[in-house]
């Protein structure tokens, strides 16, 4: 004689598997109707945000303006997946002012570039008479035609050149081993100057004299 099984149905979870997959299936059809939608989208306006928090005007509207028009030309009703975002960022982000940019587009049309400007810490002024600014990354910087910042000035018995790019980084300087020269002693001393008050609003002038010394000259 044979003994039945009974088999019990768990008819919730059965419920749930289902639910679970018919809402997965109804995503991914809305993803792809999206996603054509979005190839068909035309750029209707390009917003351009550039911070000016550190109260530097390196860069404006117009020089984003033009790099993207000598690249993409108009962009205006072009498709939007046919304007390169990520070439475009690589091209804002060589402009030696600039720190960082980044650029997306938005469903309703617009291209949306947001641009953050370096921020120099001290211009120097080296023993060939090269002038530039250093800034908070330990970048070197050109000089702007348009614009002037206000910071200290280095000059001196600094031997380093524009060409440099840039001091060393924060890990070799922390080396046992390291030792400063006269640049990234300025950059140390323009540092700790703005970042204090009493100080920032003293020191004009970082000199290095023949011995490699720092000399502070005082606004009054």
């Amino acid at each position: 004689m044979f003994k039945k099984w009974k088999i019990k149905i768990n008819w919730r979870k059965i419920f749930q598997i289902t639910l679970w997959n018919l809402l997965g299936a109804a995503f991914l059809v809305s993803m792809g109707f999206t996603e054509q939608r979005r190839n068909e989208i035309k750029c209707n306006e390009v917003v351009i945000n550039i911070n000016y928090d550190m109260g530097h005007n390196f860069v404006d509207k117009a020089d984003i303006e033009q790099i993207i028009s000598n690249k993409f030309g108009n962009v205006t009703e072009k498709n939007l997946n046919g304007i390169n975002i990520s070439l475009l960022e690589s091209l804002i982000d060589n402009n030696p002012f600039v720190l960082n940019a980044e650029v997306f587009s938005t469903i309703d049309g617009k291209l949306i570039v947001e641009v953050k400007q370096r921020n120099p810490v001290v211009r120097i002024i080296n023993a060939f008479n090269e002038s530039f600014y250093i800034d908070e990354q330990g970048v070197f910087m050109p000089l702007s035609d348009k614009y002037s910042a206000q910071v200290p000035v280095a000059n001196g018995n600094i031997l380093n050149k524009e060409a440099e790019q840039k001091i060393r980084e924060e890990k070799e300087r922390a080396d046992s081993s390291y030792h400063a020269n006269a640049i990234e002693k300025v950059f140390t001393m323009a540092d700790f100057i703005r970042h204090n008050e009493f100080w920032n609003a003293q020191v004009e002038q970082i000199y290095i004299n023949a011995e490699g010394e720092i000399e502070l000259v005082p606004r009054v």
